[in-house]
């Protein structure tokens, strides 16, 4: 290997590795470097809260939207911390029903597509759900608390 290209490939790994250490030490992700939040932190609460929609069908029956297929394109793991994300924002509560009103659309399309089984609904509403952690996810169809944040209708 000629020692210009040594060079260059010493200073790409350089740049990758100063680029990693600059996100860890700030606690910032600037793709395509990470801090890894995953495995950057302890989880020491004994609670997990999570935003989580219900559809409401016309004889006022709630179910949870807990299939990516009633939010595609969005997913379970992404669309709570979008949602999260536009709730702690400026306007949150106006712009969350915005939100909701696209995800009931979006809902219907994809019934009347044929995309998921579920029925037709009236209405969205999203609630933050709270659970005590259980070791054996025993619990994770009863959460402990559950409150109503914002509904739309069609």
């Amino acid at each position: 290997m000629s020692p210009r290209r040594r060079t260059f490939i010493n200073i790409l790994i350089g740049f990758v590795i100063a680029g990693s250490a600059y996100d860890i030490v700030t606690d910032q992700e600037h793709w395509p470097f990470s801090q890894y939040p995953m495995f950057s932190g302890v989880w020491r609460s004994s609670t997990f809260t999570w935003l989580r929609l219900f559809g409401v069908t016309a004889d006022g029956r709630e179910f949870p939207l807990d299939a990516n297929r009633y939010v595609a394109p969005f997913d379970q793991s992404r669309l709570p911390k979008a949602l999260r994300r536009i709730l702690d924002g400026r306007d949150g509560d106006v712009r969350v029903r915005l939100a909701l009103a696209d995800c009931l659309a979006r809902y219907e399309q994809l019934r009347r597509d044929k995309s998921h089984d579920g029925p037709p609904l009236t209405a969205l509403r999203l609630y933050e759900l709270e659970w005590t952690i259980d070791a054996q996810a025993a619990n994770v169809n009863r959460p402990d608390r559950r409150t109503f944040i914002a509904e739309v209708a069609r």
